[in-house]
C-alpha cells in the first residue's frame, strides 16, 4: 500500500468535502477518515461509495453515511470509563469536573461526553460538571477557556480531557495556583508521554494505533475482494495507561 495523508489542526466542512471529492474524481483503493459529523461529510462519502472508493472511519465514526465500517475504540465505553476514575480518585469530595471537547460536531467526542455524563448523572449525581468546547484543541483557545472555566468555578479539582490541549489545561491550573486531583487524558501522543512520566496526568484512555490502522487497512482490501471474510465493525478494547505501564514508543 502507497499512502497520502491530509492533516489538518482545524477542519471546516467546507474544506474536507473539497478534498473527499478531489480524491473521488482522481481515484483512489480507498479512504480512512477522521472527520466530523454533517450531511455535507455524508454526501461526500456517499459519492466516494459510488466511484467505488470504499472509507473507513477512524477514532470518530459517520454511522448514517456509505462508510463500510468504523475503526477505533468504544467511545462511550471510554466516557464512562473515566467516570469511573475519576471518581475513585475525588473519593467523597465535592469536586466539580472540568470537561473539555476540541468540537462537539464529532461523533466520537460527543459519545465519550454522553458516557461521562450518563454515568456521573448515574452513580454520582452530586457531581458537578464544566463543559469546555470549540477550541479545536489548539493550546492558546484551551488555555483561554480553561482559564475562564477555572475562574468561575472554584471547586474544579479534576478533568476529564476528551479533546487534547492538556499541557494549556495544567498551564491554566498553575496560572491560578489551584491543585489538580485527577486529570484523566486521551491518546498517547509524545506529550501525554511527557505529561504522564512527570506525574501531571493522573491516565491516558488509549487504543492500539497501529492495531487499528493494520484493521482499517485490511477492511479496505476486503472491499475489494483481496482478503476473504466479512467486513464488520469491532470496536478496539480501551487501553488505562498509568505511569507504570506506559508501553515502549
Amino acid at each position: 500500500m502507497r499512502s497520502r495523508f491530509d492533516f489538518r489542526e482545524q477542519g471546516p466542512v467546507r474544506d474536507i468535502v473539497r478534498v473527499l471529492d478531489t480524491i473521488t474524481r482522481r481515484g483512489s483503493r480507498g479512504v480512512i477518515l477522521k472527520a466530523p459529523e454533517a450531511p455535507e461529510v455524508n454526501a461526500a462519502v456517499l459519492r466516494l461509495s459510488e466511484a467505488g472508493i470504499p472509507v473507513v472511519t477512524l477514532v470518530t465514526d459517520l454511522p448514517f453515511s456509505k462508510r463500510v465500517a468504523y475503526v477505533g475504540m468504544d467511545n462511550r465505553s471510554a466516557g464512562t470509563t473515566a467516570a469511573y476514575l475519576a471518581n475513585q480518585w475525588l473519593g467523597e469530595r465535592d469536586s466539580r469536573i472540568l470537561v473539555a471537547l476540541s468540537r462537539s460536531v464529532f461523533r466520537g467526542e460527543e459519545e465519550r461526553e454522553i458516557g461521562f455524563r450518563s454515568a456521573i448523572r448515574e452513580r454520582w449525581p452530586h457531581r458537578g460538571l464544566t463543559e469546555i468546547t470549540d477550541s479545536d484543541g489548539l493550546d492558546s483557545s484551551v488555555y483561554r477557556l480553561a482559564l475562564d472555566a477555572l475562574d468561575q468555578h472554584a471547586d474544579i479539582e479534576a478533568v476529564y480531557s476528551i479533546g487534547g490541549g492538556n499541557r494549556a489545561i495544567l498551564d491554566a491550573f498553575d496560572a491560578r495556583h489551584r491543585l489538580c486531583r485527577a486529570f484523566i487524558a486521551h491518546d498517547l501522543d509524545r506529550d501525554n508521554r511527557e505529561l504522564l512520566q512527570a506525574g501531571r496526568l493522573s491516565t491516558v484512555l488509549c487504543h492500539d494505533l497501529r492495531r487499528d490502522m493494520h484493521r482499517a487497512c485490511q477492511i479496505i482490501m476486503q472491499a475489494h475482494d483481496a482478503l476473504d471474510g466479512p467486513i464488520v465493525t469491532a470496536p478496539a478494547p480501551i487501553q488505562v495507561i498509568t505511569p507504570f505501564n506506559i508501553p515502549p514508543e
